[in-house]
Formats: C-alpha cells, structure tokens, sequence
C-alpha cells in the first residue's frame, strides 16, 4: 500500500463490474482513505474493451457509474487494442472527465480473434484472452502515459480472491525484475477491507439501488464461476443474439477439433437446447443456413513428449528421440487451410465428391456436437491417448477461419509422415 501511495500516477482497473464498481463507490465517498488526493487529480479510472459484454452490464454502468465521475471530474479512459499483433499497439476510445457513454467495442474484438482462430477460449491455462484483451491493453496505455514512472494500480479483487491477487503480485515481480524498475505498484483494497462478493454486492446495492449486473463475456468458458450457471442460461434468455454467436463459434471450434467445446466437459448448445431456448438456438440455426460455408483441411502431429527423468536429467530443453514416449503429450502443430467456400449446401456437396474421389466415407457425427458435424477422414489416430501420431481430414463449418499453420508445421509434418 505504501509504494501504491507514493507514486504521481494512481489509477483503477474498472472491469464494469461489481467488485470494481463497489471499489469506486468507496474511492468517491473517501478517496484519501485510499491514498488519493480529495480533488483526485492524481487519479483515473481505466478499462479495457473485449468488444463483447452482456448489454445490460453496459447500461448499468452507464446509468449509474457515469454520472458519479462526472459530478467528481474523475478521469475516465476507455481503450482496446487497435489489431491482431501486439505491435498495431492500442486505440483510446473514449478519455474524458466528462463520460457519458461506454464504448463497447474498439477496432479489434476477442470475438474478432477467436472467429478468425476457429477455436473457443482455452480453458486450460487461465485467463489468457483477458490478459490480452485487458491487461496488455491497460498496461501498454499506462506505460506510454508514465513516461518510466511507475504507475499505482488498484485491482478490485475481493476478499475471496486472494489467490489472484497473490498470482499477480509474482507475475509483477517478474515484470519489474525484467524491466529494471517498478513499473506498477499494486494495491488490492477490498482484500484489505475483508469485502467479500456478498458484502460489494451489498455496498453496490446500498449506494446505486441495484442489483448490479455481472461482468464477463457471454463466450467466457468460465461464466459457472463468474456467474451461477442458472443465471447466465437466464442472461442467454435474454440475449438470444448474443448466446446464437456463442453458439456458432462453438460449432465451428468443434468442427476444427471435437475436444473443443465452450465448457471443458460439456457443450453450450446441449445446455441452451436442455435449457429450451428455443430462440437462441432458432437464432443460431438461421446463422448457419444463411452465412457463408468452407470446406477445411486440418492437419495435426502430435508430438510424443518427454519422459519425466528426461527433465530431470537434461533440463528445459532435450531432442533426444530416445528421451521421447508416445504415452506423453508432445508439442501439437497444426495447420489450416480453406480449400472451397460457398453455401452450406455448395460446400457439403463439394465434400460428398471428394469423399468420392479419395473413396474415403463422409462421416455425419453428432456426438460430440448435436447438431452434427460432417467429415472425411484421410489419415486417422489410431488411439487418442498415443502421442507420434498426425491426423487429417476435411470438414465443412462456417467460413473465415484463417489459413494458419503453427511455425515448424511442414518440417514436423514431413518427418511423421515420411514413407507413409
């Protein structure tokens, strides 16, 4: 708290949603509490755009959050990255003392990436489209702003969230190591105030008179720890449009890779069709009849990985076949290619000619996805848990993944599949 206190530049990531808001509302009412000036001219207020929030979490911010920081003159700077790479840096949507409106979506989207992948977030791994869509954004703003001064950051972790708050204290110890100084001070108040979520969302409701709506993607793989799994079939109800996008990128991820549905051992669209959202799904079906298809080739090796002693012995880094075991997951590579688009019923019947010509069968499988998914399969893993194996085969999904190939595909390619 006290390297928070003494920087020049203090600022708050505001996620829009309730423990954030509830960390605002406590900075407004006493902010020298919180070790900013009462004018809160050393303050702002950041938040960084995915491009897809729930409507009503916009609303809620925007009828209750925006008037409070323009009667107050505080700061408020809205940003999202301005592309793809890291190097197209980030656009300011919106930065004024004066906010009346959010601004939901920037030039490049956490949709926008993940349609072009074809592949829902990962749920292995952690947050990592939030550390790219909001941190990194955040982060390089601030940095650019301070000029190498270190800026004060405020996270509004709650009481029950100490692990993430312990997790971005080393990943900021790391950064600073690298940097050569303190880039950022972190501070988490509502950990030291023991707030808990039932105790912000009551504050919430005491000051704004309402129960605020929660933020989190409608694609988030973890919306049953964000939000109550009722609650968000509930918030899908509401918005069919959005859970009918949802629905479509799962699709797509699946047909890429059967493994990849939304929920780690479930699918979205066997919750919203048990759920009888018939509007989402009707939504969801339209898409696909009415939007461009593609016929795709996938290609994968997987790798066979090291055995443990082998990491022991050797360290990071080890090449030696003889080190290698196929009951061990290796490294992954893939390749993508879009080999004809057209209409749903143009691409599938450019499949069943194929299907002819390679005298290879069109599978129609529903059982990973129900509403089935149709493939012809060249080259086939014998066994999913043996590894020094590759895969290949065709299959139609809507269109615009784009062509991508991991780095060092075509040699690792080559090599597993030599004399075949």
């Amino acid at each position: 708290m006290a390297s928070f206190r003494a920087t020049k530049h203090k600022s708050l990531n505001f996620g829009l949603g309730v423990d954030s808001t509830a960390l605002t509302l406590a900075i407004i009412n006493d902010p020298t509490a919180f070790g900013i000036a009462e004018d809160f001219s050393d303050f702002s207020i950041v938040t960084a755009m995915t491009g897809f929030e729930f409507p009503d979490t916009i609303a809620d911010v925007e009828n209750h959050v925006l008037p409070l920081l323009r009667e107050k003159g505080i700061r408020y700077t809205q940003v999202a990255r301005a592309g793809r790479p890291d190097s197209a840096g980030v656009e300011v949507l919106s930065d004024t003392k004066n906010p009346g409106k959010v601004f939901s979506q920037g030039p490049w989207t956490l949709m926008d990436e993940l349609e072009e992948n074809g592949t829902v977030p990962q749920y292995a791994g952690g947050h990592v489209c939030s550390q790219k869509h909001k941190a990194w954004t955040i982060d390089r703003l601030q940095l650019e702003r301070a000029s190498g001064q270190t800026v004060g950051k405020l996270f509004g972790y709650n009481a029950d969230e100490y692990k993430r708050a312990v997790k971005a204290n080393k990943f900021q110890a790391k950064r600073n190591k690298k940097a050569g100084y303190e880039t950022f001070a972190l501070d988490y108040p509502l950990l030291r105030l023991g707030w808990g979520r039932e105790d912000v969302q009551g504050y919430v409701k005491d000051r704004l008179g309402i129960d605020m709506s929660k933020s989190y993607c409608p694609v988030c793989p973890f919306a049953g720890v964000c939000s109550p799994q009722p609650d968000h079939l509930k918030r899908l109800r509401k918005y069919p449009d959005l859970a009918a996008r949802v629905l479509r990128l799962e699709y797509l991820s699946m047909a890429l890779n059967d493994n990849s549905s939304l929920y780690k051992d479930d699918t979205l669209f066997r919750r919203v069709t048990d759920d009888q959202n018939t509007e989402a799904l009707g939504q969801f079906n339209a898409r696909l009849d009415e939007e461009p298809w593609a016929v795709y080739r996938l290609q994968r090796a997987y790798t066979a990985g090291r055995r443990p002693e082998c990491h022991t012995a050797h360290g990071d880094r080890c090449s030696k076949p003889e080190c290698r075991d196929t009951s061990f997951k290796g490294t992954v590579y893939r390749s993508v290619k879009t080999v004809r688009t057209g209409s749903r019923s143009e691409v599938g019947t450019f499949l069943h000619n194929a299907s002819t010509a390679l005298d290879r069968p069109v599978e129609h499988s529903t059982k990973a996805h129900g509403a089935g998914i149709d493939r012809v399969r060249t080259r086939v893993r014998p066994d999913a848990k043996t590894y020094g194996t590759v895969e290949d085969f065709y299959v139609t999904a809507p269109a615009g993944v784009q062509d991508k190939a991991r780095s060092g595909f075509a040699g690792v390619w080559a090599a597993m599949t030599a004399g075949q």
